[in-house]
């Protein structure tokens, strides 16, 4: 009798064993919502992710566009000389992003950003502009492995840019004799401009220390002055955690982005061909801090000014709940 008490005893810890080990691997799994095959993403300003994780994110940053040329021209349509300098900008990025169900995540975000010339020159020519907006998008996945997550993205995405224009006010002046309502609009104007984006999402684990994620994106520009442009979107990332190799808790990113089309210009703060270094501490489970360096070609609106060089810094911070 004792050895059956005995048998029935270890029966029953076995048993106990067998779903405390389980309810453990589910508490590891559940810990990293943004892990395959043991491999944490690190965050990107250029290439999203496939999650649909609750998180919050928070970018603060700025930049330097190099080597703007304006041509002048005089009634006749001449050029007489060509206005150069360089332009300084400035952003804050706001985004907060919540898991509706496995198969859904919402997310909303407010953005802010102003840029000036660094020389009266590069005031006169490109003036002053500050461009405040939000957004609203959804993330559904739709397929997903051990090492593998594929989900559809869809945004929207509103703003309103406020231009301050001297050189196009004395422009206006001088070409019709007179201040009159024109060239008050001209220098001081406001445009809203809508975009919207479709496109797929997809995330590799390939090893615990390294992870690749790509995204192919199409949609449309839709502004004040100018019928609806198309733009599409293709980018990748890579990120090495370096701490699961070594006791040193950094993750390093690098990723690329090209836009084409129409609705590729006017984006100081991205650009339509962008390289992107990230570097991030990954010491903690829910949260992550770093910076991300960007190099950035931009296409502005007028046609007549060559495209612009840009470097970009941007400090992130991510808290996953």
């Amino acid at each position: 009798m004792s050895s059956q008490n005995g048998m029935r005893h270890r029966v029953r810890l076995s048993v106990f064993g067998l779903v405390a080990l389980c309810a453990s691997a589910a508490n590891a799994q559940t810990t990293c919502p943004r892990c395959l095959d043991g491999h944490r993403f690190l965050p990107s300003s250029i290439v999203n992710d496939p999650f649909a994780t609750t998180h919050f994110v928070n970018a603060t940053g700025g930049g330097m566009a190099y080597d703007l040329r304006i041509p002048v021209r005089n009634l006749e349509g001449d050029t007489i000389t060509t206005f150069k300098g360089d332009i300084g900008f400035l952003l804050v990025d706001f985004e907060y992003q919540l898991k509706i169900a496995r198969w859904l995540a919402l997310r909303a975000t407010a953005t802010g950003a102003g840029r000036i010339g660094t020389s009266a020159q590069a005031v006169l020519a490109s003036g002053v502009s500050a461009v405040f907006g939000g957004s609203l998008g959804a993330t559904v996945p739709v397929w997903n492995s051990d090492q593998f997550l594929v989900a559809l993205d869809a945004t929207f995405r509103r703003s309103t840019e406020y231009d301050i224009d001297p050189f196009a006010f004395v422009r206006d002046v001088v070409e019709s004799d007179s201040i009159d309502d024109g060239a008050r609009a001209t220098l001081l104007s406001s445009e809203k401009v809508n975009r919207w984006l479709l496109g797929a999402q997809g995330a590799w684990g390939i090893r615990p220390w390294v992870g690749v994620t790509a995204q192919i994106q199409y949609g449309g520009v839709d502004d004040e002055s100018a019928d609806d442009k198309s733009v599409t979107s293709i980018g990748t990332q890579v990120g090495f955690d370096i701490g699961k190799v070594s006791s040193v808790p950094l993750g390093i990113s690098l990723a690329y982005r090209n836009q084409a089309g129409p609705g590729r210009t006017g984006n100081l703060a991205g650009g339509y061909r962008t390289a992107e270094l990230g570097l991030y501490y990954t010491g903690r489970e829910a949260f992550m801090v770093g910076a991300d360096f960007l190099w950035s070609k931009i296409a502005v609106r007028d046609v007549e000014v060559p495209d612009l060089k840009a470097t970009q810094f941007r400090l992130v911070t991510r808290i996953d709940f």
